[in-house]
């Protein structure tokens, strides 16, 4: 799924005319938060459970066709827990990182010279589990999202976007579940983030 994912982006950053290349292209240090994302099975005594919300930061770089199109590169890392409830309070059941890799098409709205750009964004990758007591884990997952551009000169600007990052983690069985299963079928978690963004 990874090999896949690195695959569609570098070919799809690759194929733009040569005539372009020197000022399509974008990278951003992304910092935001992801909030909890529940979790629907659980048992009867437990009042919560779910995948706790945290500090999300990563990296993206984009290479753009035209100046409405172009495709990028997404990173994100998030250090986060299984965390389950009852009614004398929360606990973390384990601690994880839970990275993504995705590779995504974009398109902008507006002129090349307009300082506000908004975007929407859609793509495919990979999810990957990891723990200190728990076997790593890596799974399918795709994301959609939207946000604005503010660049501040030709080469400089912020980027502010949410994303919808579900990851599909096909583990519905009752009588057995993978630690990063969870015992569902989909993990759907949203994410908030801010970006220095250069140009070039």
């Amino acid at each position: 799924m990874m090999k896949a994912a690195i695959t569609f982006a570098a070919v799809a950053l690759l194929i733009a005319p040569s005539s372009a290349r020197a000022q399509s292209w974008e990278a951003s240090g992304l910092f935001g938060f992801t909030p909890s994302a529940t979790i629907d099975q659980r048992a009867s005594e437990l009042s919560d459970s779910d995948v706790r919300g945290a500090f999300t930061w990563g990296l993206q770089g984009a290479r753009f066709f035209t100046h409405s199109l172009g495709a990028e590169v997404l990173w994100t890392q998030q250090a986060s827990a299984f965390e389950i409830g009852t009614s004398d309070g929360k606990a973390d059941l384990f601690t994880m990182i839970v990275r993504q890799l995705h590779g995504n098409v974009v398109y902008r709205f507006g002129s090349a010279s307009a300082k506000w750009q908004p975007f929407v964004f859609g793509g495919l990758g990979a999810t990957f589990f990891t723990s200190d007591t728990v076997a790593s884990e890596t799974k399918l997952s795709l994301d959609a999202g939207g946000g604005v551009n503010l660049f501040l000169s030709r080469s400089v600007g912020a980027r502010a976007h949410v994303r919808y990052k579900p990851t599909f983690l096909n583990d519905s069985s009752s009588d057995f579940c993978d630690p990063f299963g969870f015992c569902q079928g989909t993990l759907h978690q949203i994410e908030f983030a801010a970006a220095a963004v250069l140009r070039f």
